[in-house]
Formats: structure tokens, C-alpha cells, sequence
């Protein structure tokens, strides 16, 4: 086989593997939500939440998606977002590029005054939960023995919803692998977060 070929055929080879791995992740993340539900996390949208963009290239390519959740409760009180409840956000974003280029999952709680949300997240509002980790020009962030926590600068309320604060943790990837270690790893730590 010449090297044109081999070349020719690592793109397809990638290709493959790459629709194998959303596959993967569109079973792991309906277990979650059956899951979720069954421990009475209720998701607070049907899709993942993602970033995706034309003008960037390292935008054509999905590697980060967010689902988030709520325990089921009593309303929060916002008469234009009804169905979110009383209480934190649990968020749980799965990064194939990962730390250190290693795939994984952040199990975050996040802390908002629902007064400020005007709508439900739409799947582009990625950024609303991927950010408070990374961006501290719009937070003050710290790292301590694995647990990050960020607390949002006043200047930045409004734009991050009321964000008030999270804690999160991140675990790899590969220590999810079916309904038991959906429940342990990745729910039952995620409910042990400290409040944020």
C-alpha cells in the first residue's frame, strides 16, 4: 500500500472512530438522564448543551457537551422559566480533549438567583456553564486539592444569569462505563458536592 493510501486511510480510520465515540456518548448520556431521574435529578433540557462554530475550525468539531440538572422540587419562582426549581444546578460536562489530553468529566454545582434567568438554556449556552472555571476575568477561581470553586464578580452577574457561585470536581472519563459507575461515580459524587 503506498503512503497516499495509508494517509487516505488514517483520515477515514478517524473518522470512524470519532462517530463510534458519539455514539458512545449518545447512550451514556441517555443513561445518565434515566439515572438522574431514578436518584430524582431531572434534566433541564432534552439535548446536550454544546459549542459549535463555522468561523473556527476547532468549532466544526463537537468535544465538549453539557447536560445539566436539577432535583425536582418546588418552583423557583420564576414566572418565565416555571420549570426550574428551587435549588442548585448540577452540571456534568464530558471533555474528550480533557486535562492533560486525557477525556473527562467535571461534576459541578452550581449556585444562581433565578430571578435573573429570563428563559430556559438553548443548546448554544454552553458557555454559560463551561466558563466560571476558566475565565477569571468574570470570576475569582480557585483550585485546592481537586475541588475548583468560583464565585462570580459583581460585574458579571447579569451576564452569567445570576451565577452566584459552583464547586466541581473532575473524574476521567473512562471511570464511567455502565449504569452502576453512572450512579456512583458520576451522580452520587456529584450530589456529595459541598454547596456551592
Amino acid at each position: 500500500m503506498s503512503t497516499t493510501n495509508d494517509l487516505g486511510g488514517n483520515i477515514s480510520l478517524s473518522v470512524t472512530v470519532l462517530r463510534e465515540t458519539y455514539k458512545n456518548l449518545n447512550l451514556l448520556m441517555n443513561e445518565m438522564d434515566m439515572i438522574g431521574e431514578e436518584l430524582g435529578l431531572m434534566p433541564l433540557t432534552s439535548r446536550f448543551l454544546r459549542w459549535k462554530s463555522d468561523a473556527y475550525e476547532e468549532g466544526w468539531l463537537l468535544s465538549n457537551f453539557i447536560k445539566i440538572y436539577q432535583l425536582d422540587g418546588d418552583s423557583a419562582g420564576n414566572e418565565r422559566v416555571p420549570d426550574v426549581k428551587d435549588g442548585d444546578v448540577f452540571v456534568v460536562e464530558i471533555d474528550l480533549e480533557g486535562q492533560d489530553d486525557y477525556p473527562d468529566i467535571t461534576l459541578s454545582r452550581f449556585r444562581y438567583d433565578f430571578s435573573k434567568w429570563e428563559r430556559m438554556p438553548a443548546t448554544s449556552d454552553h458557555w454559560l456553564f463551561r466558563d466560571p472555571y476558566w475565565l477569571d476575568n468574570h470570576f475569582d477561581i480557585t483550585c485546592i486539592d481537586g475541588i475548583w470553586r468560583s464565585t462570580t464578580k459583581e460585574k458579571s452577574a447579569k451576564k452569567y444569569w445570576g451565577l452566584q457561585q459552583a464547586i466541581g470536581t473532575s473524574i476521567p472519563l473512562t471511570s464511567v462505563t455502565d449504569a452502576e459507575t453512572i450512579k456512583t461515580n458520576l451522580f452520587v459524587q456529584l450530589l456529595n458536592l459541598s454547596e456551592a
